[in-house]
């Protein structure tokens, strides 16, 4: 069962499909280690990233599409060759669509209160 979507000023700051949409671009094994590849490299075309992460070409343009529609991944031509990298701010969306809390943190101790509330 899935809850309904939280409201409150986090959820304002990016609506709650684009924050699913991000977490659902980066969930993938395969599309993670395109970013990681492009956050150590800055720059890669996709023969290097085929090489890089051994990934068979049909495969990797599915993947490359999912983080570019997401808005994670940029694409720069050059000559016949399209160069990938990380779009601005990228790996920062990803952090701020993670959930976040204002909930008091559990005390490293549990006291047990009495109905009235008291010790």
């Amino acid at each position: 069962m899935l809850l309904p979507p939280p409201s409150g000023p986090r959820v304002e700051v990016e609506g709650f499909d684009v924050r699913l949409g991000l977490l659902k671009a980066v969930a993938d094994p395969t599309r993670l280690q395109v970013l990681d590849a492009l956050a150590v490299h800055g720059s890669r075309c996709h023969c290097e990233l085929e090489e890089d992460l051994e990934v068979p070409a049909n495969r990797l343009s599915f993947h490359l599409k999912v983080l570019r529609d997401a808005g994670l991944v940029l694409t720069v031509r050059c000559g016949r060759r399209v160069r990938y990298h990380l779009a601005p701010a990228a790996l920062a969306r990803v952090h701020e669509a993670l959930p976040t809390s204002d909930a008091t943190p559990i005390p490293e101790t549990c006291e047990i209160l009495d109905e009235e509330g008291s010790l």
